[in-house]
């Protein structure tokens, strides 16, 4: 596909890549959403799906509470039917990693389909020193003895939850003599974090497939933020990131996301109630639609001073802060 001026301008500005992804044709996936198999150096194989969904849950960090689970799950329902045709055997178990893993619904999409899934919980928590952390909460109830595909739905940034939630997995797995064989991961996931936990896999001996919404995101300095490209807000100077996209999917897009903004956002504040392994409790949307109305006013602003503010961009601009603005007025949860 050859791009638009504006998409080329976006790849040459921030480095968007495009050219190592090609279009998967599947019958089973409707008319609805389209496949992307990324040919990138990591033992596993690595998809984007997108769907109109996608984008809107990307691009629009105003879309919470009620309004965002519905359109996860018609989002997770596409995804499931992909995992669901790899998957050949029966030994399944989803790995829930709390608070956020349950808020992408490809759980309850899965439980449309199979009843050989048994849902498992981990929640891990992060310490003070960088690249540490530890599980807080587990409850694997009775794991199958041979567990042949385990699936994650989960916001991967640097990869280091993830990995902590699966040496847990296998520590279980060595004192009840059990071992996985495959792995799905679905969800908003960056280049660095897709490296480090497919590395991590490969050294177990386990295969793994995953499944990015849309792209696979840069990762920004505080190793947190996952925009798809802009300019580095916690940096001085002139940082830009680009992730990992098809054109077409960039075409889409650029009309509704602004640059720099993380895309899952606080994943796990944009819900209405989040299991915390002991407790349920609200998330804190209000406090997501301030902070990211913030990071919107800095990356517009260090935008301009990077001197590369196209028209178009302000009206991307306009019509995010207006939404974010009328979000703070307006129940998104069941009373």
């Amino acid at each position: 596909m050859v791009e638009s001026k504006r998409a080329k301008e976006v790849i040459d500005t921030f480095g968007v890549k495009t050219d190592v992804c090609r279009r998967v044709e599947e019958e089973f996936l409707g008319k609805d959403a389209r496949l992307f198999k990324v040919n990138m150096d990591v033992p596993g194989q690595v998809y984007l799906l997108d769907s109109q969904e996608g984008v809107e849950i990307a691009s629009q960090p105003e879309l919470v509470g009620s309004d965002l689970s519905a359109k996860a799950l018609a989002l997770a329902e596409k995804a499931s039917r992909i995992i669901l045709h790899m998957i050949k055997d029966d030994q399944t178990v989803f790995l829930h990693v709390l608070r956020g893993s349950p808020g992408y619904m490809l759980h309850e999409a899965l439980r449309r389909h199979t009843a050989n899934i048994r849902e498992i919980y981990i929640r891990i928590s992060s310490h003070a020193v960088p690249g540490e952390s530890s599980v807080t909460y587990g409850s694997l109830g009775e794991i199958p003895s041979k567990i042949e595909n385990v699936i994650v739905a989960d916001t991967v940034a640097t990869g280091q939850t993830l990995e902590s939630a699966f040496k847990y997995l296998v520590k279980i797995g060595e004192l009840k003599g059990l071992r996985f064989k495959r792995v799905f991961i679905y969800g908003f996931l960056s280049e660095p974090g897709v490296k480090k936990v497919a590395t991590f896999l490969d050294s177990l001996d386990v295969e793994s497939v995953f499944i990015g919404i849309e792209d696979l995101s840069a990762l920004a300095s505080n190793n947190f933020d996952m925009p798809l490209y802009g300019l580095d807000l916690d940096l001085p100077g002139k940082n830009p990131l680009g992730g990992t996209t098809d054109t077409s999917i960039l075409e889409k897009m650029i009309y509704s996301y602004f640059p720099g903004l993380d895309q899952p956002g606080d994943w796990s504040e944009r819900q209405c109630i989040l299991f915390t392994g002991e407790s349920m409790e609200h998330g804190r949307i209000r406090e997501h639609l301030e902070k990211t109305l913030a990071r919107l006013e800095a990356s517009k602003s260090k935008l301009s001073d990077y001197g590369w503010y196209p028209e178009w961009l302000e009206r991307v601009y306009e019509t995010r802060k207006r939404r974010l603005e009328e979000a703070l007025t307006l129940q998104h949860c069941p009373m």
